[in-house]
């Protein structure tokens, strides 16, 4: 008897004249063996050939054409190696050493993961889970970062505003650090004048839902103010708006005949008690003006609180500071020149 090729067994007859040359033994079966060698072997992934050299390699027909070579090792269903391949899907972990790197588009960075993108839009990172239909959170190439559930466009965006800068924005955005919540708020000068009507000269709106048993929101304002004769200032904190609950109301204060140059800053603090349709908040309010006797005398208001008022906390809120009148003027005129509303536990 001939002996057998280490890799593909093709058969080797004596060659001392002991043997006739068998077509089907010798020739035929060789030449299967051989095609079956050549290349990558047309397989499925429930018909991988049971007896495989080492370094034989297969692609399965029924697997989108996943592409494998075998290690030489028994038994061999444990031997196959997947070789990634841009037809299939890959199932398996690739390993990279120390140092090694991830590039796309032939990146000059020398981070574990390179991308040189063409435009500062384009997506570079997503993440969604099963059924969404947006990213949950997305990566463009300038960083510009995007969250939102799942299912709706980003509600919550992060970018770089300039040096040294980030911008967050979105609905309400907020940046929560332990149990307190930073939501500054842009403000521009709002003034009344000639109207003895209470109206909102600050406002911060508290979002539905936002709060819980112990949160405390603040409106931080200041301005400035201007009388003919001598007429009365009354500021009044609510919540809900101009016409929603009252919270505060501090005593009428006369102005001193004729000022143009009275100055004022206030906090209004609220503290939520409880939460719910029937939510209770716990007011504080107190300020500082100079409207009695000179510029530069100040006096100082409050603070004053009251016991917790009722009002809803799953639907949104405003946070008001107001302003009344008691005579209407074109020169009775108060301005509020700037304001800072936010949660801050």
């Amino acid at each position: 008897m001939g002996t057998s090729t280490s890799r593909v067994g093709l058969y080797k007859p004596l060659d001392d004249g002991s043997e006739y040359v068998n077509v089907q033994q010798d020739l035929n079966a060789n030449t299967d063996k051989l095609d079956l060698a050549v290349g990558f072997q047309a397989c499925t992934s429930g018909t991988r050939p049971s007896s495989p050299y080492s370094g034989k390699p297969i692609m399965e027909t029924d697997t989108t054409y996943r592409t494998y070579f075998s290690n030489g090792t028994a038994p061999a269903s444990a031997s196959w190696i997947e070789i990634p391949n841009s037809s299939a899907t890959y199932n398996n972990s690739l390993k990279l050493a120390t140092g090694k790197q991830i590039n796309i588009g032939a990146s000059a960075s020398v981070a574990n993961i390179a991308i040189l993108a063409a435009s500062t839009s384009d997506d570079i990172l997503s993440t969604r889970i099963s059924g969404d239909t947006q990213s949950r959170y997305l990566i463009e190439a300038d960083g510009t970062t995007y969250w939102s559930t799942g299912t709706t466009a980003a509600d919550t965006t992060l970018t770089r505003a300039g040096a040294g800068r980030l911008a967050l924005t979105g609905t309400n955005a907020s940046l929560t650090i332990g149990s307190a919540t930073l939501r500054p708020t842009l403000s521009t000068a709002t003034t009344l004048a000639n109207s003895t009507t209470q109206t909102a000269i600050a406002t911060y709106t508290i979002p539905a839902g936002d709060a819980v048993a112990g949160a405390v929101y603040r409106i931080r304002a200041w301005g400035t103010l201007g009388v003919t004769g001598t007429p009365t200032m009354t500021f009044v904190c609510k919540l809900g708006g101009a016409a929603g609950t009252t919270m505060v109301t501090f005593p009428a204060v006369t102005v001193r005949s004729g000022a143009t140059d009275g100055y004022w800053d206030l906090d209004f603090y609220l503290a939520c008690a409880t939460t719910g349709g029937s939510g209770t908040w716990a007011p504080m309010a107190k300020y500082t003006h100079n409207f009695l006797t000179s510029a530069t005398t100040y006096t100082a208001i409050g603070p004053i609180t009251a016991a917790p008022v009722t009002r809803d906390t799953t639907t949104a809120n405003d946070m008001v500071l107001c302003a009344t009148w008691s005579a209407a003027s074109a020169s009775n005129t108060i301005t509020c020149r700037g304001m800072a509303g936010q949660r801050i536990a």
